[in-house]
């Protein structure tokens, strides 16, 4: 099971470019995400594409996230 802190470490590598994070990332969350999309959308071909918008946005902007706590 991946925690928030393990999510937030993997975010801020991927910030850094860090290749294995990303895809440590994608195999954490991507199945949990793709199920949302889905529910969300009702269209398996939909919540593929959304699915792969949100992790190209993940890849771009992974150096604006801020940790709070």
């Amino acid at each position: 099971m991946t925690d928030r802190t393990d999510i937030e470490n993997m975010i801020l590598q991927i910030a850094l470019g860090d290749r294995a994070a990303f895809s440590a990332l994608y195999d954490a969350t991507s199945a949990k995400l793709f199920g949302i999309c889905l529910r969300v959308l009702n269209n398996k071909a939909e919540a593929e594409d959304t699915l792969q918008e949100v992790f190209v946005k993940v890849w771009q902007k992974a150096s604006l996230y801020k940790v709070n706590g």
